[in-house]
């Protein structure tokens, strides 16, 4: 045990002089996550777009997306895609949904871009945008983009070639590139550093080489080895226990309060998952919030061997979330109704389960939905 404390202090002692030296240069100073660009898929499109958009106001035209094109490596596949000449497009939409980045040159050819940072599959939904695809008769590529190059759901990419790219890797990379190119356009670079910086943050890149040098020598160590072990081994279990002491009892009370019943079932680093069911739905639904794929979702969920909601009944489920504020229509034969909602993080965990309530107050308030939608019909 007290090899275990001794490394804890020392990984700490680190940690503290890399938020000392963050704080000294002003490395927490963010705008983007000022303004809350963390899970909003749309506004990371927005971004990624402006860069790669040759006619784009950071006036280096063409510069950024051959850069990005030669980053992908032999891993691109259109021949003679003419940078010069092509132009981008956000949500852009088809017969076959919405394509969150597409790039067309003058040659027919096109680069499709699904971005996911948080947010499931629809279903189908890479099918889709293949068969839009073969209206490019010279070529086209899909990436699937997400923050640690997840791949896409079977239900949706089956039989689809198309290649995941990532955040953490493939687009830093290219972005840290694109800081020289900039060097001449001071307010493109700056820019350029600070999304970089805020995507590192998100995927838990935010601490300076030097610094990990530095754990890593400490861990090197035979003893701390051992220690690391011990600790890799129970901490996952140590979510568990910091939901039973801040957000169990809570829920559990707000639960009964609404003639509900609370199911804890487990947690991690990134989500909190339990279920609320209701003795007058008879077994046949419940309220879920869980995680699939890498991502957080809640919604309404039933078991469709056992029972489905009718069509028509979730079409009013959906029409009362809409007035209520909640736009997302989600949905598949397991869930009448669900939304994405961001990945919680350590820094989540601290602020808003351990020091304060905003995450409990945050899952009442899509369950009080939830509940408001079911109001009045039978089940």
């Amino acid at each position: 045990m007290q090899e275990i404390k001794n490394l804890l202090n020392q990984v700490n002692i680190i940690t503290k002089k890399n938020a000392e030296i963050l704080d000294a240069t002003g490395g927490r100073f963010n705008m983007f996550k000022v303004c809350g660009v963390n899970h909003y898929e749309n506004t990371h499109s927005g971004i990624l777009a402006e860069f790669l958009n040759p006619g784009g106001t950071h006036g280096l035209r063409s510069k950024l997306l051959e850069c990005f094109i030669e980053t992908l490596g032999e891993y691109f596949t259109i021949q003679n895609f003419n940078f010069e000449r092509s132009r981008v497009r956000t949500e852009h939409s088809t017969e076959e949904g919405r394509i969150d980045i597409l790039l067309e040159d003058n040659q027919n050819k096109a680069i499709i871009i699904e971005n996911k940072i948080y947010a499931l599959d629809q279903p189908e939904q890479l099918k889709r945008y293949n068969r839009y695809a073969q209206t490019y008769k010279n070529g086209y590529q899909i990436f699937y983009l997400t923050l640690f190059g997840t791949d896409a759901s079977w239900q949706s990419c089956e039989g689809v070639p198309y290649l995941s790219i990532s955040y953490r890797e493939n687009i830093i990379k290219w972005l840290e590139k694109c800081v020289a190119i900039s060097s001449r356009h001071p307010i493109v670079r700056e820019t350029i550093i600070q999304y970089i910086n805020h995507l590192k943050q998100l995927t838990g890149q935010d601490m300076d080489a030097k610094n990990k040098e530095e754990i890593t020598e400490v861990l090197s160590k035979i003893e701390n080895l051992r220690a690391a072990r011990v600790i890799s081994q129970n901490y996952s279990a140590t979510f568990n226990y910091l939901v039973e002491m801040h957000f169990n009892p809570k829920m559990d009370e707000f639960a009964k309060q609404k003639g509900l019943e609370y199911h804890y079932e487990k947690s991690e680093e990134t989500y909190v998952r339990f279920h609320l069911s209701n003795p007058s739905w008879q077994g046949k639904c419940w309220i879920g919030f869980t995680f699939e794929a890498n991502r957080c979702h809640y919604g309404l969920c039933n078991n469709p061997d056992i029972y489905r909601i009718p069509d028509e009944t979730r079409k009013t489920i959906h029409e009362n979330l809409k007035n209520l504020g909640v736009h997302s229509r989600k949905e598949s034969n397991w869930w009448p109704f669900y939304s994405p909602y961001a990945n919680l993080s350590l820094e989540t965990w601290e602020a808003e389960i351990i020091k304060s309530d905003i995450f409990l107050n945050d899952c009442k308030e899509k369950i009080e939905h939830i509940l408001a939608a079911m109001a009045g019909i039978t089940i």
